[in-house]
């Protein structure tokens, strides 16, 4: 058994990764249940909404579990920028027939609050994550204060040295495969290397990525930091039919 295995109190060194908009928390039982951790991704869900998925999750399994939550600042709203792209798309609207004004709004994100934190004061996941760094000092100290195991992504050495100062429990090692996007929050730069974080990062350090991209991560890391600590999986559990009716590509 693997350290990272007795700090979440898992069976298995896997961890689903939680994929916003894919999944609700049917999937999140089914790894729990099999010996993973489970993660149920809540930065598109309401407050009442959040509640009812954990609620499932506490009736459907007494393993230990993983809520998501994004650390970002929402964007503001930027009239003149959309403006501009929709002219530079404006070919392809006539091309294919599209109306631009009957395109929706896409789903927004929510940063974890102190208005969802009173939601699971009561509930103490034994886990939450975030992505986009972590929330403020006073957030963090009350996730603490639950006893909830507290991990974070990093895609960068800085962001995982960062990490490591915050004191968290274990650190998600993100490739550029890793389901097509990246939580950065300190850098911009897509030429940064997983397999660097070994040399720098100490403490709990896992890799994540999709499908080949989590096995090159984890090859490149050494010693017990990095890959044999344990694997974070997401698309293609997501091709599950319990992912919630969603039909993912395979990745090749």
């Amino acid at each position: 058994m693997t350290s990272l295995q007795r700090l979440l109190g898992i069976e298995l060194p896997i961890i689903q990764a939680p994929m916003a908009g894919v999944q609700a928390s049917a999937l999140a039982i089914a790894v729990s249940n099999a010996g993973g951790l489970g993660s149920l991704p809540c930065a598109m869900l309401s407050l009442e909404a959040m509640r009812d998925e954990v609620a499932a999750l506490r009736a459907r399994t007494a393993e230990p579990f993983n809520v998501n939550f994004f650390c970002h600042q929402p964007p503001t709203p930027d009239a003149q920028r959309d403006a501009a792209w929709r002219t530079a798309l404006a070919p392809y609207y006539r091309e294919f027939g599209i109306d631009p004004a009957t395109i929706p709004a896409g789903p927004s994100r929510a940063p974890f609050s102190h208005e969802v934190a009173d939601v699971l004061e009561s509930i103490r996941p034994p886990v939450v994550s975030f992505h986009f760094g972590l929330p403020s000092a006073e957030l963090l100290s009350r996730v603490r204060s639950w006893g909830s195991k507290i991990i974070s992504t990093a895609t960068t050495v800085d962001e995982a040295l960062w990490l490591q100062a915050q004191g968290v429990d274990a650190i998600i090692a993100q490739g550029l495969e890793a389901g097509g996007h990246r939580g950065m929050f300190l850098s911009r730069d897509l030429s940064t290397q997983v397999g660097t974080f070994a040399e720098h990062a100490g403490g709990h350090l896992r890799a994540a990525a999709a499908d080949r991209g989590g096995r090159e991560a984890a090859d490149h890391c050494r010693g017990r930091l990095c890959g044999r600590e344990g694997r974070g999986r997401g698309p293609g559990l997501g091709r599950g039919r319990r992912a919630g009716g969603h039909r993912l590509p395979a990745v090749s």
